[in-house]
């Protein structure tokens, strides 16, 4: 199975750089809204956001998400924010920073994400191998101790503790004994042979 892998690899097209390079783009862009939003909250003036009611189609990243970009690039912590505007918004510095921290923490977990992704779906990915939490669910101490009384009726079954009854004989029943016992099976003339060579 692992050797069909490394021979028949998933071919890479477009599709997946084009993807990649999109979804990376977007967390750059979200980070540069946030990275405005964390410096106003921290300079006291709230949490802030582009104006989601600005163009012809109002959502939470409308025309004024996309046309702010600049002037927040720019250290303007006003852009594109709806009115009125609150007081003591961030200075460039700040605005500046906060975009830095953001897009350090934001672009960090995304190749976290992706790398991981790469390793459980991508095609070096080891196939017919079960996930550590598979194992564990499967072969791990709690299944263990649910089916002990399966594995180990011995031990853990319902009468585990209870101590066998000791066999009833009739006097003289060898029957249950294996082997020869004293006295029965041997032949009277060994014995016999047995007291001459003792009297000699």
């Amino acid at each position: 199975m692992q050797r069909e892998r490394r021979r028949d690899p998933y071919p890479w097209t477009w599709e997946i750089p084009v993807a990649v390079a999109l979804a990376t783009l977007f967390v750059i862009v979200i980070g540069i809204q946030l990275g405005r939003s964390v410096a106003n909250l921290l300079a006291g003036a709230g949490w802030t956001w582009p104006d989601a009611n600005a163009g012809a189609f109002p959502s939470p990243i409308g025309t004024a998400f996309w046309t702010s970009l600049p002037g927040v690039l720019g250290g303007r912590a006003d852009a594109g924010l709806p009115s009125p505007i609150p007081d003591g918004l961030a200075g460039s510095g700040l605005v500046w920073g906060s975009l830095a921290l953001t897009e350090v923490a934001l672009l960090t977990a995304t190749i976290w994400l992706g790398a991981w992704a790469y390793q459980r779906w991508g095609p070096g990915r080891m196939r017919g191998m079960a996930t550590a939490a598979e194992a564990e669910k499967l072969l791990g101490v709690t299944r263990l101790r649910k089916v002990a009384g399966i594995v180990r009726p011995d031990l853990y079954g319902k009468h585990a503790s209870a101590t066998p009854a000791p066999a009833q004989r009739a006097a003289g029943d060898f029957t249950e004994q294996p082997g020869p016992q004293l006295g029965h099976g041997l032949s009277p003339w060994l014995l016999d042979g047995r007291r001459t060579k003792e009297d000699r």
